[in-house]
């Protein structure tokens, strides 16, 4: 397997480019479904959605640099070499649920609207998105990642299931609280496997 995608002259499209590209671009859409779904001005959450994604790259980056600033304080300018290795996906799940409140306020959409309109996509990009272990795996021969490459498969079918889960109980249950503790447990689940 190459460890390209896609390569054209200089032009270099890794793996975890390209289903990053991918799969932001079915979440996009997945929004605005949503938000129709949710009687939201679509114009609106496709907003939120580029802000929220910008933030949680940037949270994600932030919180691995420092959690592991040690790792950085002889070449600082490392903290710009960025991969899906060194990045915290706790640190962009909160940095993203701060923005979404400040942002419910700011675009005056209930939170708990909001959350449940973008918890769907994470989950989705997430179940999708962890597959590039999987080729990293592949290309790299088991040097790098030498982790059990069931634990992909175990990881996307948590957060599919929390997708499910979300679908199937966040209109029907009384609890205004449900979508967030599915995501609770779906987050503690992901750092347990």
């Amino acid at each position: 397997m190459k460890p390209f995608f896609f390569t054209f002259k200089s032009i270099n499209i890794t793996w975890f480019m390209a289903i990053g590209i991918i799969v932001t671009s079915i979440s996009y859409i997945i929004s605005g479904i949503l938000a129709k779904e949710y009687k939201e001005d679509k114009n609106k959450i496709e907003d939120i959605f580029m802000i929220l994604l910008i933030v949680g790259f940037i949270g994600a980056r932030l919180s691995y640099v420092l959690m592991n600033l040690q790792s950085y304080k002889d070449n600082i300018s490392s903290i710009l070499k960025i991969s899906h290795y060194n990045l915290s996906l706790l640190g962009g799940v909160v940095f993203g649920l701060l923005t979404l409140m400040l942002l419910s306020k700011r675009y005056k959409i209930e939170f708990k609207k909001l959350f449940r309109i973008f918890v769907v996509p994470f989950y989705f990009s997430m179940a999708v998105g962890i597959w590039v272990l999987m080729f990293d795996h592949l290309l790299l021969a088991s040097t790098h990642l030498k982790e059990d490459p069931k634990k992909v498969l175990y990881i996307s079918l948590l957060f599919l299931i929390g997708m499910g889960m979300e679908f199937a109980l966040s209109k029907k249950s009384n609890n205004k609280y449900i979508s967030f503790i599915i995501l609770v447990v779906v987050m503690f689940l992901y750092y347990i496997v």
